[in-house]
């Protein structure tokens, strides 16, 4: 059998239940967007490492074609439950009950990005709904293995993250925003996943549009992963654009801005290579 064909296609009998539980919550009530962002956040939670490859290496449409971990089965009127099968059962029954005692638990868990992201989004689904989102046993009265609700993800990022004001050091990829001031920055240390920060005033996104593809230092409020200090967020209060000259003139233009900026930067040899232009 191909690796990439699921064990169990033909499969007709789930191996949990995802419920959406709430007053007067039936399946046609909810709309696709929000069933198809639930079902996408799951495959996340269930799959976060086989995600984070296939985001490095640009191939989530080939991928979600070729490897499909979950699918619904025996979904029937009455409340919002969809039956869902998985191609391994052990592993992902383990995940959702690991996450769910995490859920319980938020300051006893190392949070990684893979699985904050997905209860993020399951969480802003819930709120949308005005339900709570179960997975649980598909039998009747089975045993519920994790709930999100609105607020579960606010709950664990109080635990997940810190906020400090700080500086952080990549590549300008995007500037500009439909409603509020935006851009978007590569961290040498983060390569896979682009940081869209907020920026404080439209002075500074024009200024920052003239350093478009170009590495920046920007200054302003940051909020990192406690595990592994990843950035999640920046909101910009400032920039420096990438100076030209020597390295040594360059390291110490940012130590001169910052102070002790150099101590926050992610990835001290990764930075060094940029300013190289390696």
């Amino acid at each position: 059998m191909d690796a990439a064909t699921p064990k169990n296609k033909s499969k007709s009998s789930p191996d949990f239940e995802i419920r959406l539980v709430g007053d007067g919550v039936k399946p046609w009530d909810v709309p696709m967007r929000a069933l198809a962002r639930t079902l996408n956040a799951v495959q996340r939670l269930v799959e976060p490492r086989e995600e984070e490859e296939l985001e490095c290496e640009g191939r989530q449409e080939e991928a979600a074609i070729e490897v499909v971990p979950l699918h619904l089965v025996q979904v029937r009127s009455g409340s919002a439950r969809y039956g869902v099968a998985a191609n391994d059962p052990d592993r992902t029954i383990e995940t959702l009950t690991e996450a769910g005692f995490a859920l319980k638990n938020p300051g006893t868990q190392e949070w990684d990005v893979d699985l904050l992201s997905p209860i993020e989004n399951l969480s802003e689904v819930a709120k949308s709904l005005g339900c709570s989102i179960e997975f649980r046993e598909p039998q009747k009265d089975g045993k519920v293995y994790a709930t999100i609700d609105a607020n579960s993800y606010s709950l664990l990022a109080a635990t997940a993250f810190f906020v400090a004001e700080s500086s952080v050091y990549g590549y300008l990829e995007r500037v500009g925003g439909a409603t509020d001031p935006r851009c978007g920055l590569r961290l040498p240390s983060q390569p896979a996943r682009m940081i869209y920060c907020t920026v404080k005033s439209e002075e500074i996104v024009r200024k920052l549009g003239q350093h478009i593809y170009q590495n920046v230092m920007v200054m302003g409020t940051v909020t990192r992963l406690r595990k592994g200090h990843r950035v999640k967020t920046v909101h910009v209060k400032d920039f420096e654009p990438s100076k030209t000259g020597s390295i040594l003139e360059a390291l110490d233009e940012i130590y001169e801005a910052g102070g002790k900026v150099w101590d926050e930067i992610d990835d001290p040899e990764a930075l060094i290579r940029e300013l190289r232009g390696e």
